[in-house]
């Protein structure tokens, strides 16, 4: 079975797995969320095309403002 790691936790993988499906699928909705697979940064731009390949280690991290 293919996996990826997100966050720590282990992920089922599919071909063709973009980052934007990924994050819907993890219910990563928060409109500021910064990207990284395989430690490359990945712009919101590409997130729809962006393809997550098998065995992959993800990180999606919320940004948050304080004050």
């Amino acid at each position: 079975m293919c996996m990826i790691e997100v966050n720590g936790n282990i992920v089922n993988w599919e071909e063709g797995l973009t980052v934007s499906v990924l994050l819907n699928n993890m219910n990563y909705t928060f409109p500021m969320i910064v990207v990284r697979v395989n430690n490359i940064m990945i712009n919101k731009e590409e997130w729809a095309t962006y393809q997550v390949p098998d065995g992959a280690v993800v990180q999606a991290r919320h940004l948050v403002a304080g004050g």
